[in-house]
């Protein structure tokens, strides 16, 4: 929607600058940034996206709870630039801030930023060609960089399209699940918002892997997928983020709920489709029982060998799953000798 808006400027250096008039659709993207306790990091984030080179966004910063100055800098970056909304609210979680942020958000489009990561500026740009371009689409998938402090950036992406891809969720999932490159992470997606609210599509609140279960369930509803190539995310991690957290049990727990429920999800697609979302479901199974250390003695009453049968479309994974029935230990040391010997090969 067009409207006559006015544009206040900040410079660090001399303050506001004169407001000037433009006709702009201000509200084309709502970027979601949930805060929590992220004061040392935040303004590289926040910064990143008020430096986009297209003005039509607003920046949705809500607070969830923090005790440490993450409120105040919120609140200093409203003051000095009115595309910025802030919202404090009791700690809930990393869903329940995304849709909070969902629920508040007045743009055509929606995507989510962690607030210790940052972005390109050139992100909306992109986004707003591809949306021009692709009007029909509801959702738009872009890439990113992985990054630890003293290690170059990879890539989040496996595979780089050379240009714009269109699939119906149909296809784009079937392939993704075959190729094994389906990236779960919400904040490579950018979703149309009216597409969000018809389909009723939130974040399940309370349960850790949000991204894992909110992801193909919204992705197989979509008309229309659209591949925009680059990487534009930069996913920063550290050491004491939620991600990296290590509350194990809880992690085992959701992430075996989320695949069960997925399996339901999988059994109400077509026949091909059925089979390699479960083979998807399955390597997500098999890579939780290494990660986790599952033979470990605490964790050893939570494995669930029935969960690994009938799942498997590939050879590789007829073998895993067999070597893991006999022996849960020693797939684990098999599997991540394999891994370490890939790793040997890409240097």
């Amino acid at each position: 929607m067009k409207e006559c808006i006015m544009e206040k400027v900040y410079n660090d250096s001399k303050g506001f600058l004169p407001v000037r008039e433009s006709s702009a659709d201000i509200c084309c993207f709502s970027i979601i940034v949930p805060v929590y306790q992220v004061e040392d990091c935040l303004e590289r984030c926040v910064d990143s996206l008020l430096g986009q080179t297209t003005p039509e966004y607003e920046v949705l910063l809500v607070d969830d709870g923090s005790r440490d100055r993450s409120g105040e800098i919120c609140e200093e970056y409203a003051r000095k630039d009115f595309r910025v909304r802030v919202f404090h609210k009791k700690n809930g979680g990393l869903s329940s801030a995304r849709n909070y942020g969902i629920d508040h958000a007045k743009g055509k489009y929606v995507l989510f930023v962690d607030s210790d990561d940052y972005v390109d500026l050139t992100l909306c740009r992109e986004l707003k060609a591809a949306a021009a371009k692709h009007p029909r689409a509801d959702v738009f998938v872009y890439g990113g960089l992985e990054e630890r402090d003293g290690s170059a950036a990879c890539r989040i992406r496996r595979e780089e399209p050379e240009q714009r891809k269109i699939w119906t969720a149909h296809d784009y999932m079937l392939y993704a699940y075959q190729s094994r490159s389906l990236n779960v992470q919400a904040w490579l997606y950018a979703y149309r918002r009216e597409f969000l609210d018809r389909n009723r599509l939130r974040f399940k609140e309370g349960i850790l892997h949000e991204d894992v279960e909110f992801t193909p369930r919204a992705l197989l509803k979509a008309r229309q997928i659209v591949e925009v190539p680059g990487n534009f995310y930069h996913y920063v991690i550290r050491e004491n983020s939620i991600s990296t957290s290590r509350n194990m049990e809880k992690n085992i727990r959701d992430l075996f709920r989320t695949l069960q429920n997925q399996c339901q999800l999988a059994e109400q697609q077509e026949r091909e489709l059925q089979k390699w979302m479960k083979n998807g479901i399955l390597d997500s199974y098999l890579n939780m029982l290494q990660e986790a250390k599952m033979y470990r003695p605490e964790y050893r009453s939570m494995i669930r060998k029935s969960f690994l049968w009938g799942k498997a479309a590939t050879l590789w994974n007829h073998g895993r799953v067999l070597l893991c029935t006999v022996s849960v230990r020693g797939y684990c040391f098999v599997n991540s000798c394999y891994k370490a010997l890939q790793q040997r090969r890409k240097r």
